[in-house]
């Protein structure tokens, strides 16, 4: 009996293993940290005067991984969790915090030990049948969840301080009445159009500007023209492609991890059924019969069965279930967990040949037929090795990239050049095009090391190395290109482009116009044809914000197309490729009673948007407003990668 309930309920027991896993990783993971550097005081970041120590950011990192193991139910590897960026997010988190508590106390923010007191006795979590729990069995909840007292009462205060210090940045917020109606619009309201669209591709082979327009357009506008500030870095850089080649995976190799990670090649074991549905009506007007009906039937087909009928012959006649009947009710095979509880209970109660009674689930009455069992079985190796491989070369690039990175930040440290750390190494520094404030360069695609680059002197050199999607960048200043103005050759192609498109634009806006004057009197399509062009409508009613039609998106032609009376033909309107003449051919208009009904909704979430958006700015201010310093060996100690 036991058994068998533990082979239905595999997958919960699967998932409390992992949470004491986890359980284990939060209790002892920062105890087997080695004494001196990386013990858990050790600092890993500075916010300002404010320090985040290794233990710290153990005892978050791995909140995060205790999450992540009931989520995933235990079913990750650390080359996973890199993917993620997960050790960065909660870097990340943890600086926000700090940043957040300074903020607090330059603006005088605090709170007391009786608001801490006075949340934890109303909130919703803590009460039952309206009443608080009582401090015994907060203290109970607590200690299943590995919390002390003061760690819970220190984390409710940040809390705290964070909600103040958000009312007090947002609470000036507001949101118009015009801004709730664009709102309420863009939900609710939908227009079907016709259309002429006037694109300017083919007028730009007719513009064909002279060296002398050229030349007169530059002089005129210069100064729009101007070469922005550029710079030029040296980098190194720690991704796939430079490490791969340094990597070596043996059959050796890959056999030990197969040994040590045989649970990730795992089939459980599955069950092969088929069913007869007989469906119950969830309510009036759904589909299916009343819940007496329903039985009746089931229970007939059920003493057919139990008299020798043809299963499969029977479920295709008569099983409800559309999806399956055709093929006799196969089910195909399936996992514990995946049916609905009733269903799945049902099945692994049957051992194959085996026909159950009625079943009741929220779809109706089944009649289950288990035709085999596939019993959990380990993929031989043979069938997995290129995917071990894979996994293999995948982890030793990531080990081989964290030396790497370790080597080169600690010379980089010590003084040494990029050149020189690289060297050390056999690391290759490269050199980027120049680029300019904004502009992300194709293989350094971080707009934090961007914005680094345009703080830095010429010549620095950056210690810590920056996280990129394909790996780590290490990199120094190596040119700074100052703005100026171009001469005429260097700002030609820029000049005739421009002139370009100002007449075709010019030309497409005058043919519109033109469109729609005949249109008017010839209708659309008429002058649409005339003119060489193709009418073409929306296939379905169109909300604001979505595309019209292959007119694409855009708030100009938002507030025409849906200002406009119905078939009245608009004015050329600017789209991506040109202009365009619209008309309304059906509209469903705005309902002034459900606007009344749902604008303190509609406001209330577009306030709690502007406000979450208003805070983020407020915190990526105070990233400007106080230093902050990382210690990269630390952080590394603190991952457990120096061992």
């Amino acid at each position: 009996m036991a058994l068998g309930y533990m082979r239905r309920h595999k997958k919960w027991l699967y998932v409390f293993l992992w949470i004491v896993i986890a359980a284990f990783i939060v209790l002892y993971v920062p105890a087997l940290t080695p004494t001196g550097e990386g013990t858990p005081s050790e600092t890993v970041v500075s916010v300002g005067d404010e320090d985040i120590s290794v233990g710290e950011f153990q005892r978050a990192y791995s909140r995060q991984l205790r999450q992540i193991a009931r989520l995933y139910q235990g079913r990750f590897d650390e080359t996973m969790l890199r993917r993620m960026g997960l050790e960065e997010q909660v870097l990340q988190g943890l600086v926000t915090d700090r940043l957040i508590q300074l903020e607090a106390e330059r603006l005088g923010i605090t709170v007391s030990d009786e608001a801490v007191a006075r949340a934890i006795v109303t909130a919703p979590d803590y009460q039952d049948d309206g009443r608080f729990i009582g401090t015994a069995e907060l203290r109970r909840r607590l200690e299943l969840a590995g919390l002390t007292e003061e760690s819970f009462a220190e984390s409710l205060r940040g809390q705290l301080m964070r909600e103040r210090l958000q009312s007090l940045v947002t609470d000036g917020v507001v949101v118009s009445d015009a801004e709730v109606k664009r709102e309420f619009d863009r939900r609710n309201e939908q227009v079907q159009l016709e259309y002429v669209l006037v694109d300017t591709e083919p007028l730009r082979e007719e513009v064909q500007p002279t060296d002398a327009e050229i030349a007169e357009r530059f002089e005129a506008n210069r100064e729009s023209y101007r070469i922005p500030e550029k710079r030029v870095v040296s980098y190194v850089l720690l991704d796939q492609e430079v490490l791969r080649p340094l990597v070596t995976v043996t059959d050796r190799d890959v056999a030990m991890y197969y040994q040590d990670h045989r649970d990730e090649f795992t089939q459980e074991e599955e069950s092969c059924a088929r069913h007869i549905l007989v469906k119950v009506a969830a309510g009036e007007g759904s589909e299916g019969h009343s819940e007496e009906e329903a039985r009746r039937i089931a229970q007939a087909l059920l003493e057919r069965v139990e008299a020798g009928g043809d299963f499969a012959a029977i479920a295709k006649a008569s099983s409800e279930d559309q999806g399956s009947a055709a093929n006799g009710g196969d089910l195909g095979c399936f996992p514990a967990g995946r049916m609905v509880p009733a269903f799945d209970d049902a099945v692994f109660e049957l051992d194959p040949g085996e026909t159950s009674g009625l079943v009741r689930t929220n779809f109706g009455y089944h009649i289950i037929r288990l035709d085999s069992r596939r019993e959990e079985t380990t993929l031989p190796l043979d069938q997995v090795e290129d995917r071990v491989r894979t996994l293999v070369t995948e982890e030793k690039m990531v080990e081989l990239g964290d030396e790497k990175a370790a080597a080169l930040a600690t010379a980089l440290a010590r003084g040494k050049t990029l050149e020189e750390a690289a060297a050390a190494n056999d690391l290759e520094v490269q050199t980027s095009a120049p680029f300019a404030r904004g502009e992300t360069p194709p293989v350094l695609a971080s707009p934090t090391l961007v914005a680094r680059v345009f703080e830095m002197d010429e010549g620095h050199v950056e210690e810590a190395g920056f996280a990129l999607p394909q790996g780590t960048a290490f990199i120094a200043l190596a040119e700074i290109q100052p703005s100026r103005l171009p001469d005429l050759e260097e700002a030609r192609d820029r000049v005739r482009a421009d002139i370009v498109e100002e007449e075709a634009l010019e030309k497409a806006h005058a043919l519109a116009e033109q469109v729609r004057d005949r249109a008017k009197r010839v209708g659309l399509e008429r002058a649409a044809s005339a003119a060489g062009l193709v009418r073409k409508e929306t296939l379905s009613p169109t909300s604001p914000g979505q595309p019209l039609g292959d007119l694409g998106t855009g708030f100009a032609l938002d507030e025409v197309a849906f200002s406009l009376p119905e078939e009245t033909l608009s004015d050329p309107v600017r789209t991506a490729d040109g202009w365009a003449i619209l008309r309304v051919t059906e509209r469903q208009g705005f309902d002034a009673e459900a606007f009344e009904r749902e604008k303190p909704r509609v406001a209330a979430a577009l306030r709690q948007q502007a406000q979450g958006e208003a805070f983020q700015a407020y915190i990526a201010a105070a990233h400007e407003r106080y230093e902050i310093r990382r210690n990269p060996e630390a952080y590394r100690r603190a991952l457990g990668r120096d061992r």
